[in-house]
């Protein structure tokens, strides 16, 4: 019969000196669970948890991308919106004839 592996597979330390330690816990019946230990707290997490934690790792971090990723969001608004206008400016100039006109035309 085989013998339950764990296997280490993240040690952090942060500034205050506390320890985040993720270890997988291979059963014999070939199931997997997931310890995570912060200082002298654990908690045991299914793969489903972790995947939502990383998720929200990936958000937490890519929060710095956001300035950049809300200018272009700006700009791309900003272009559909002059679309927008253009087209609207043909409609209604075909529904009503030009909206202006210069002096010397007739």
């Amino acid at each position: 019969m085989k013998q339950p592996e764990l296997t280490s597979l993240l040690g952090l330390r942060d500034s205050h000196g506390d320890q985040l330690h993720l270890v997988r816990l291979e059963r014999a019946n070939g199931s997997r669970t997931y310890l995570m230990a912060i200082g002298q707290e654990r908690v045991f997490l299914t793969a489903d948890d972790l995947d939502r934690l990383s998720s929200v790792i990936r958000h937490e971090v890519a929060d710095g991308d956001n300035d950049l990723m809300a200018a272009f969001r700006f700009l791309a608004h900003a272009i559909w919106l002059l679309i927008f206008c253009i087209v609207l400016s043909f409609l209604a100039s075909a529904v009503t004839g030009p909206l202006f006109a210069y002096p010397w035309s007739n």
